[in-house]
C-alpha cells in the first residue's frame, strides 16, 4: 500500500512539474510569432488570398490558453482589388486549460477591436467571399480527406463564454449590380455571459450610411436572448431598438422611431411569435401582436394591430408635410385603426378592420393578393366638405420640374395670352393598372354640399377597364342610381355615364349644389352619355347621348312670364306699368322634356311646360362647348280667370308669345317679337274695322277675299 501511495505521489508531482513548466517554460521556449510566415503561407495556399500580420501574437497557457493578436490584414478576391477584404486592431480568445482537459470549454471574453469588414458584389453578380466559402474552381479535394460526418462529436460537450465585446467596427457593403453602397460605422456589440440554457443580455450599437438616397441612422438595440435546446426555441425579449435617422429624403429631414417586442421562434425557422409590439414614430404609436406558421413549407402569418387616436394633421406637420387645404381646421385630428391580419397562400386578408376618422365610424375587411384588392366596408357618416379645400381656397401650384414655381402667364416676351394645355383629367397609366373589386356602403354622405342618405357605391377595375357603380336610397326625398365606365386600353379615354332619379325634389338639390334653386317641383330625370378624351374640352367636344327629364307643380325663378307680357303690352298702349308683390317667377305644373348631344351639340324639340294660365312650348340648340344656346321659347296664354297672369291678359288669350333666347346660358338674351303679337291679338278687330271702312267702297267679292287676310 505504502509503495502505492509513493507511485501516486510521483505521478502527482511529475504532473505539478509538467504544469510548471507549461506555464513557464513554453512561453519562454516557444514564440508564437516563430510562425507567422508558415500562418501566412497556409493561408495563401487554402484561401489564394494574403495575410498580413503587423502586431505580435501573444500566447498564454495557464490558466488560460489564450492568444492575442495584434494588426491583421486579409487581401480582397480577385477583380476587387482596391482595398482589403477584411483586417482587424486587435483580436483576443483564451480558453481555460484544466476544464479542456475534461471535455469541457470555458471561454473567457471574446475580444474584437477595430474590425474592417469590406463586402462587395460585381456587376455580375459575384461576391468577394465566394472563393471561401466553398473549393476554389479546380481545385480537387486533398487525397486522404473526410468530410465530417453527422453526428460526430468531437468538441466538448459542456461550454460557457465570459461574453462577446466587439467594438469600433466597421463594416461596407458595396453592390455594383445594383448601385447602392451601405456603410454600418461605429459598430459596437456586448454581451453578458454565455452557458447553455442561461439567457444572455445583449446591447448593439451603430451607424448606417446609405448612398442613394442618401441617409443616416443612429441604432441601438437591447435584448435578452435565450436558447432551449430541448425544444428547439430561442426567445429574444426586452427587445428596444432606437432609430433615428435624417435624410433628404424625409419630409422633415429626420425621423426617431422606437419598437419595443418580444419575439419567440423556432431554431429551424418553422415558427415565429412576436409579442408585445409597441412602435412609437413621434406620436404615432402602433401595437399589436404576430405569430408565424409553417414558415419553411407553407407559411402563414396571423396577428392583431392597434393604431392609437392620434392627431394625423399635425403629425404630417411634424414630418415636414405642408398642411394639408381642408374647410375645416380639426379634420384629420382624431384617427385610430384597427384591424386582424392574416396572410396565407400569397394573400392578405385584414378582417374586423375598424377606422376612426373624426367623428367617422368606418368598418369592413379587405383582401389584397399580388397587385389585387377586394374590400367591404361600411361608413356610418361622413361630411367629405370638411376634407375638401375652402371655397376660393386652393392648393399650392405644383413646383416646375426645375424646383422653381411657373407663373401662370408664362414667362416675358413668350407669346401673349398663349392658353396654356390643359392638364390631364384622368390618371390613365394608374388605371390601366388597377386590380379592384369592392363595395362601400354609406349611410349618410355630404360632398359639395349635396346629401345622400343609403349610399352604395361599387368599384370594379381590370385591365384597364373601370366601372363605379351608384345607387342612393334617399336622395332629396327620391332615389338615384347611375354608372361611370371609363376604359383606358386604348390611347384615348373612353367614358360612358348612365344615370337615372326619381321622384327628386329638384329646389333643394340645386340649392345645395348651385347655392340657388333657379328650377323648383318633384320629378325625375335621366341621362345616358358618352365621350372621349382626358380632359374637359376634349370631354364637351365629343360628348353624345340623350337626357331627359319631367317635374311637376314647380316654377322657372328669375323670370315671371306673366309679368314680362303685362309689362311690354302696357308699354305698347302707353300705360304705366302696374307694379305688384308676385314672386319673380314662373309657375308650371308640368315641365318636360328631352333632348339628344352630338358632338358637344344639345338638341332638344320637345319642350313641354303648362301653368295655370300658359302652355309652352320650345326648341333649339345648346352648345355646352362654347356654352352658348339658341332657343325659343313659344308660349300661349290658355286662361287667365285665376291663378298666375290675372284679367289683364285675357285680350292675349290663343295668342302664341314667341320669345327667344340667345347668348351665354350663363346669363343669355330674349327677345319678344310683340308687333306679331299685337298683330295675331287685334286681328279680328283690325280686319272689322278695315271691312267697315271698305263697304260700299270695292266691289263684293273684293270684300269676300279680304276677310281671311289676316288669318
Amino acid at each position: 500500500m505504502g509503495r502505492v501511495l509513493k507511485i501516486v505521489g510521483w505521478l502527482v508531482g511529475i504532473v505539478v512539474i509538467l504544469l510548471i513548466v507549461a506555464v513557464v517554460v513554453l512561453p519562454q521556449i516557444i514564440d508564437p510569432n516563430d510562425y507567422k510566415e508558415e500562418i501566412v503561407s497556409r493561408v495563401q495556399q487554402e484561401t489564394g488570398r494574403v495575410l498580413t500580420i503587423d502586431g505580435d501574437l501573444h500566447l498564454s497557457v495557464f490558466p488560460w490558453l489564450g492568444i492575442e493578436m495584434g494588426v491583421m490584414e486579409l487581401s480582397n478576391a480577385q477583380g476587387f482589388e482596391g482595398q482589403a477584404f477584411a483586417a482587424v486592431e486587435h483580436a483576443a480568445v483564451r480558453v481555460k486549460l484544466m476544464p479542456l482537459l475534461s471535455g469541457r470549454l470555458d471561454v473567457d471574453k471574446v475580444g474584437l477591436k477595430g474590425l474592417r469588414l469590406n463586402l462587395a458584389k460585381a456587376k455580375d453578380g459575384t461576391t468577394n467571399w465566394d472563393d471561401l466559402i466553398g473549393p476554389q474552381p479546380g481545385k480537387a479535394p486533398e487525397a486522404g480527406s473526410q468530410s465530417p460526418q453527422p453526428g460526430a462529436e468531437s468538441a466538448p460537450q459542456e461550454f460557457s463564454i465570459g461574453g462577446v465585446d466587439i467594438s469600433d467596427a466597421r463594416v461596407s457593403w458595396d453592390d455594383r449590380s445594383q448601385g447602392t453602397t451601405y456603410i454600418v460605422e461605429q459598430l459596437s456589440l456586448q454581451t453578458g455571459a454565455i452557458a447553455p440554457g442561461e439567457p444572455v443580455e445583449m446591447a448593439l450599437s451603430m451607424v448606417l450610411h446609405s448612398k442613394e438616397p442618401a441617409a443616416k441612422a443612429d441604432i441601438d438595440l437591447e435584448a435578452v436572448v435565450a436558447v432551449d435546446e430541448v425544444a428547439g426555441i430561442i426567445e429574444v425579449s426586452g427587445i428596444k431598438l432606437t432609430l433615428e435617422g435624417q435624410s433628404e429624403a424625409l419630409p422633415d429631414g429626420s425621423i426617431k422611431a422606437v419598437l419595443e417586442a418580444a419575439v419567440k421562434m423556432a431554431v429551424n425557422g418553422d415558427s415565429l411569435e412576436v409579442t408585445g409590439i409597441n412602435l412609437a414614430i413621434d406620436d404615432l404609436k402602433l401595437t399589436g401582436n404576430l405569430t408565424g406558421t409553417a414558415l419553411t413549407t407553407a407559411p402563414a402569418v396571423n396577428g392583431t394591430l392597434q393604431l392609437a387616436e392620434f392627431d394625423l394633421r399635425q403629425w404630417l406637420t411634424d414630418q415636414g408635410v405642408t398642411a394639408l387645404p381642408m374647410a375645416d381646421s380639426k379634420a384629420l385630428t382624431r384617427v385610430s385603426a384597427s384591424l386582424a391580419l392574416e396572410n396565407k397562400a400569397g394573400a392578405t386578408r385584414l378582417d374586423d378592420l375598424k377606422i376612426g376618422l373624426d367623428d367617422t365610424r368606418i368598418d369592413g375587411s379587405a383582401t389584397l393578393r399580388g397587385e389585387a384588392v377586394a374590400f367591404k366596408l361600411n361608413v356610418d357618416a361622413i361630411d367629405l366638405d370638411r376634407y375638401l379645400p375652402a371655397q376660393g381656397q386652393a392648393p399650392a401650384p405644383a413646383p416646375a420640374k426645375d424646383g422653381a414655381a411657373k407663373p401662370a402667364g408664362g414667362s416675358a416676351g413668350s407669346k401673349a395670352q398663349s392658353a396654356p394645355a390643359e392638364q390631364p383629367l384622368l390618371p390613365v397609366d394608374t388605371l390601366r393598372d388597377l386590380n379592384i373589386d369592392g363595395v362601400l356602403n354609406v349611410g349618410r354622405l355630404i360632398i359639395n354640399k349635396l346629401l345622400a342618405e343609403q349610399v352604395r357605391l361599387t368599384v370594379k377595375a381590370k385591365n384597364g377597364r373601370l366601372v363605379l357603380g351608384q345607387q342612393v336610397g334617399k336622395f332629396y326625398q327620391g332615389g338615384y342610381k347611375g354608372s361611370l365606365n371609363l376604359d383606358v386600353r386604348g390611347k384615348t379615354p373612353l367614358t360612358k355615364i348612365d344615370a337615372v332619379a326619381n321622384n327628386i325634389l329638384i329646389g333643394p338639390l340645386l340649392k345645395d349644389l348651385a347655392g340657388e334653386d333657379r328650377l323648383t317641383g318633384k320629378g325625375r330625370f335621366s341621362t345616358n352619355l358618352n365621350t372621349r378624351g382626358n380632359s374637359v374640352d376634349a370631354f364637351k367636344k365629343d360628348l353624345s347621348g340623350k337626357v331627359d327629364f319631367r317635374f311637376e307643380n314647380g316654377a322657372v325663378k328669375g323670370v315671371n312670364l306673366a309679368q314680362t307680357i303685362r309689362d311690354t303690352e302696357a308699354r305698347f298702349k302707353g300705360e304705366p306699368v302696374v307694379r305688384t308683390n308676385e314672386p319673380v317667377q314662373t309657375d308650371f305644373s308640368e315641365l318636360s322634356a328631352s333632348g339628344v348631344i352630338r358632338k358637344g351639340v344639345l338638341q332638344n324639340k320637345d319642350l313641354l311646360g303648362q301653368s295655370p294660365f300658359l302652355r309652352v312650348n320650345g326648341a333649339g340648340k345648346v352648345n355646352l362647348v362654347s356654352e352658348t344656346l339658341d332657343y325659343t321659347v313659344k308660349a300661349v296664354v290658355v286662361g287667365t280667370k285665376k291663378g298666375q297672369g290675372g284679367k289683364e291678359l285675357e285680350q292675349l288669350k290663343g295668342v302664341t308669345i314667341p320669345v327667344r333666347l340667345t347668348g351665354p346660358y350663363a346669363s343669355p338674351k330674349y327677345t319678344v317679337d310683340w308687333a306679331k303679337i299685337l298683330l295675331n291679338s287685334q286681328k279680328d278687330k283690325i280686319e272689322e274695322t278695315l271691312q267697315d271702312k271698305l263697304k260700299g267702297k270695292i266691289p263684293a267679292d273684293l270684300q269676300e277675299q279680304l276677310k281671311g287676310l289676316f288669318r
